[in-house]
């Protein structure tokens, strides 16, 4: 692994969902290590279901160069959920979803069903294959701190030496911390 791998972390931009808008931000930012390289933005649709492919398209422009890509958690503007698999597949870059949580998976279907109660099934189904949800501990500034991830073609082990790189003073890459801050701003 490199010292300062280069990465692609993304993160969705603020959202209302009883608002004339339709769509939001998705962000990627590219880092080498930590040091930002790069940032991409392109437009999906609030509980839609083109999050993977617009996040697999910003990747391929991107591909000569990004070894990783980091995401927050798997669920972009509301319950437009990616298919990590198919990223991987499309892309061949191994991809990480972090979250800071454990996820409620009965609160998380009842709310599928709820809202999507025709399409819940395949939503559900990409968080399901998402695989299993792996615990960390990271040093952070304010001393050790959990975090939780999916990893597709990587294994599991070598996520944390991973995250040691790309990770400043927060538990998230740096790449998914920037995305976060552009996505605040928007």
């Amino acid at each position: 692994m490199k010292r300062a791998p280069i990465n692609i972390g993304f993160d969705d931009a603020k959202f209302k969902f009883k608002s004339a808008y339709k769509t939001t931000s998705l962000i990627g930012v590219v880092c080498q290590g930590i040091r930002t390289v790069d940032v991409v933005i392109r437009e999906i649709k609030i509980d839609g279901d083109d999050a993977t492919k617009a996040l697999i398209s910003i990747v391929k422009q991107k591909e000569k160069h990004i070894q990783y890509i980091f995401t927050d958690s798997i669920t972009f503007a509301g319950f437009n959920i990616i298919n990590l698999r198919e990223i991987f597949n499309f892309t061949g870059k191994p991809i990480i979803a972090v979250t800071e949580k454990l996820v409620d998976l009965d609160a998380v279907k009842n709310a599928l069903i709820k809202n999507f109660p025709d399409d819940y099934k395949v939503k559900l189904n990409h968080i399901i294959n998402a695989g299993s949800l792996y615990e960390t501990q990271l040093e952070t500034a304010g001393g050790f701190s959990k975090i939780f991830f999916h990893c597709i073609g990587i294994d599991s082990y070598k996520v944390q030496p991973l995250l040691r790189r790309v990770c400043v003073d927060s538990k998230v890459p740096e790449s998914v911390r920037l995305a976060h801050l552009i996505g605040k701003a928007l």
